[in-house]
């Protein structure tokens, strides 16, 4: 969610806030790797072919392998789980975490795009919402008449409830596990993409 790191990140000009110190410098470097991991999985991409089966594979498989190198952060406690004192000693070691976080979030954005499903932001629900309810095919029927329409919806509610399901986690079993959820899907979908039918683009046809 890099809306909320540039916000930080201009406050900090004026240095704000007062607590903790050098939050500006944690959201600098959120949007910092979030930008580098656009630029690397966009090259990336193109170089080995954005659409082929290997390469969505890999792109999955490097987003995984960040989230469980996060989630391993936490578990051991090389990264406190709790939320820090905003009066402690700013705790740098969060911002590898921070950094893979953000660096897994830009290619899953990038695959988004890479797969046109630009209706889907992926990581913000701000355009996403507006874009719904502008939709002159709103109510539509039936169902399967407007599919931009149901995957935004589709998209919302698997936000939701998401957060949800993570609060809830967080709160009974520590951020750790819902982060071990967040990677499980994440290698669930690689997965996925093995068994993935072919699409031939040139004849439209499927093998």
């Amino acid at each position: 969610m890099q809306t909320g790191n540039t916000v930080f990140v201009a406050l900090g000009v004026s240095g704000q806030p007062d607590y903790p110190a050098y939050l500006w410098a944690k959201s600098l470097i959120s949007i910092a790797t979030f930008v580098t991991g656009n630029i690397f999985f966009i090259h990336t991409s193109r170089f080995l072919g954005a659409l082929r089966r290997s390469t969505l594979i890999a792109s999955f498989a490097l987003q995984t392998m960040a989230l469980f190198t996060a989630v391993l952060l936490v578990q051991t406690g090389v990264v406190e789980p709790k939320p820090e004192d905003p009066r402690a000693p700013i705790q740098w070691m969060q911002v590898v975490a921070i950094a893979l976080l953000a660096f897994q979030a830009a290619g899953q954005i990038v695959a988004s795009r890479v797969l046109a499903f630009d209706e889907i932001p992926t990581v913000v629900l701000t355009t996403l919402l507006c874009d719904l309810l502008v939709d002159p095919k709103l109510y539509a029927s039936p169902w399967k008449a407007n599919p931009k329409r149901n995957r935004r919806v589709g998209a919302f509610l698997a936000l939701f409830l998401g957060a949800m399901t993570a609060g809830g986690l967080v709160k009974v079993s520590g951020m750790s596990t819902a982060l071990w959820v967040a990677s499980a899907l994440k290698a669930s979908i690689t997965l996925c993409w093995f068994f993935w039918r072919e699409r031939v683009v040139t004849t439209g046809c499927e093998v």
